[in-house]
């Protein structure tokens, strides 16, 4: 028996305008990352290089540290993603405090935010580029190690990200400078080191309202908020690079972080700039009353997209329906162009 799935058709046509187009950031950019040193080049690399977006904003990210630690890849991208996440609801281009970043089911890496000298904060739109930046360097150059990152804008740092503890318990900036001259073989200015801590305790956001001081208050809203969304998937194609949906989703995130996150989507989104095989596309419910579909909802469906596959283990392609209060809102793919 034949049951009509008018969202089905609006997602075949989004699917069809990206195999028929490239869309791509009008200013956009490779994002220039410096070649790592020569003790980091002789490190395994893998066999094949990512495909990255371009993203309009000149930032550099700079290994400066990386020890013989490591992590499995799955353990850095969901602690990413769920960094990113957190960090998408706020002012895109405002200022956010240091924070420390993990999640129950990956204690390690965690993730340090460092801001740059003089500075107590970091703006959001350089983290986000710089985790991404960050993960696609350790996949292409120096593997899933215990490193740091220094941000570049214009030749001056703009902040800083560590995976794991590049410096050891040392926390007198002077310390930490004198360590990585040891690691390193060069002095590295890393910025204020003055953590201020916060763990994401579970993947499903339930303890953000752990932040304290005057934070908390954000915190604890976000986690209810986010507590509203309920999400159910489908494996709905063919087996997909698991690589290649990791970059998507990352991709994803960045790109509807530059959106205010109460910002409403209509019709269809699908982020600019997707330069591999694996794409994303998400489109609203027709609906004349709250709850509507959100980017705020697409950063957190994603999120959970990103936890269920790798909890799984199965890397194919995907279809997840998001239900806010019990309301179908929207549905969302990651696909294959390929297919």
């Amino acid at each position: 028996m034949y049951v009509r799935r008018p969202w089905l058709a609006t997602l075949c046509f989004a699917w069809t305008l990206l195999v028929n187009s490239s869309p791509v950031l009008p200013k956009g950019r490779l994002l220039p990352i410096l070649p790592p040193d020569e003790a980091i080049a002789n490190l395994s690399s893998p066999a094949r290089k990512l495909t990255w977006g371009p993203i309009p904003l000149d930032l550099i990210v700079r290994p400066d540290v990386n020890l013989p630690t490591q992590f499995p890849k799955e353990a850095a991208f969901i602690n990413i993603v769920h960094a990113m996440t957190e960090i998408a609801h706020g002012d895109f281009h405002g200022a956010m405090p240091a924070l420390d970043f993990s999640t129950a089911r990956y204690p390690e890496p965690h993730i340090k935010l460092v801001p740059p000298v003089g500075s107590s904060t970091l703006k959001r739109e350089y983290v986000i580029w710089g985790l991404y930046g960050a993960f696609l360097h350790m996949y292409d150059a120096i593997g899933f190690h215990v490193a740091h990152y220094t941000l570049l804008l214009d030749n001056e740092e703009v902040g800083g990200i560590s995976f794991g503890d590049p410096f050891g318990d040392a926390l007198d900036h002077r310390s930490i400078a004198a360590r990585s001259l040891q690691v390193y073989g060069s002095a590295v200015d890393i910025g204020n080191p003055a953590f201020e801590a916060r763990t994401l305790a579970s993947n499903k956001f339930a303890a953000r309202a752990n932040t304290p001081g005057s934070d908390y208050q954000a915190a604890k809203a976000l986690t209810d908020l986010a507590s509203r969304l309920s999400v159910s998937f489908t494996y709905a194609g063919g087996s997909m690079d698991k690589d290649d949906m990791f970059v998507s989703i990352l991709w994803t995130i960045a790109l509807a972080a530059i959106h205010t996150s109460n910002t409403r989507i209509y019709h269809i989104w699908t982020p600019a700039g997707q330069q591999n095989s694996c794409r994303f596309t998400t489109s609203a419910t027709t609906r004349t009353t709250p709850p509507f579909l959100q980017y705020f909802w697409v950063v957190e469906g994603v999120a959970k997209a990103a936890d269920y596959l790798v909890e799984r283990n199965t890397y194919r392609q995907i279809t997840f329906v998001m239900k806010v209060d019990d309301v179908v809102i929207g549905r969302s793919l990651l696909f294959s162009r390929a297919n």
